[in-house]
């Protein structure tokens, strides 16, 4: 069965996620600004049904309440971020499972992963192995460590590398041309990450995203995927902070 799944851009590099399944109704994940939202869904003739967010940073709930207010759609987000969101209808946490199979798209599990924030999570559809990692897994990066620890972030990061190497990722921002430049300073560069960044600087330069890339990519070119110990990996979260 096929699916729609594109990114609409807004501000200078976030994605929200539009996911379609087999009806006109819509999901869409971490909708900072409900304005682009509203229009590619006006122009495909789609109704939201579902919000998922990753974690409370602004832009990625922006749209939320427009959003919610013009649609009437269900806001599902973390537990233990609720109070800061303020919004939601489903408050979930780890390994929760989410039933969208009405919509054409089955199961979708809930990944704690701490670190970026400390309520931070991701969600996994099984069924298209589709992993919506917010900011937490970026093309060649993580995301920075405003309110989590090192070791949470790390652990949160060998969480998502267990998952299927035939898994692609889908994260909130169009980052991946400058983690790359950081990933080429390493020891760590090999012939795949050359490739990968020659496929980047091309869509780049003709304005198309880089994403989603499989996680089987990620896990031999990411260095903060193929950090082995937790000392390396902070090392490597330290330098790039001042890359």
């Amino acid at each position: 069965m096929s699916i729609i799944i594109e990114p609409i851009p807004f501000y200078e590099t976030n994605y929200a996620w539009l996911v379609v399944g087999k009806t006109n109704k819509a999901i869409v994940i971490d909708p900072g600004d409900a304005n682009p939202i509203m229009k590619t869904l006006n122009e495909k003739k789609l109704l939201l049904q579902v919000i998922l967010i990753t974690h409370f940073h602004n832009d990625h709930i922006g749209g939320v309440r427009t959003l919610k207010n013009t649609f009437g759609c269900q806001v599902i987000g973390p537990l233990k971020e609720a109070d800061k969101i303020g919004v939601l209808d489903v408050k979930v946490g780890d390994k929760d499972l989410l039933d969208f199979d009405g919509l054409g798209l089955g199961q979708a599990e809930v990944i704690c992963t701490p670190g970026h924030t400390l309520g931070s999570i991701c969600y996994y559809l099984p069924k298209f192995r589709m992993l919506f990692t917010g900011d937490t897994v970026f093309s060649l990066g993580c995301g920075r460590l405003f309110e989590g620890t090192y070791l949470q972030m790390f652990n949160s990061l060998q969480k998502l590398a267990s998952y299927p190497d035939d898994t692609n990722i889908y994260c909130a921002h169009e980052y991946t041309l400058d983690n790359g430049r950081f990933a080429e300073t390493l020891p760590t560069r090999n012939d795949l990450l050359k490739e990968r960044m020659a496929e980047v600087i091309y869509e780049r330069q003709n304005n198309r995203p880089t994403l989603p890339i499989s996680l089987s990519v990620e896990k031999q070119t990411n260095p903060f995927l193929m950090a082995k110990t937790l000392e390396l990996f902070t090392a490597l979260r330290k330098a790039k902070d001042h890359f």
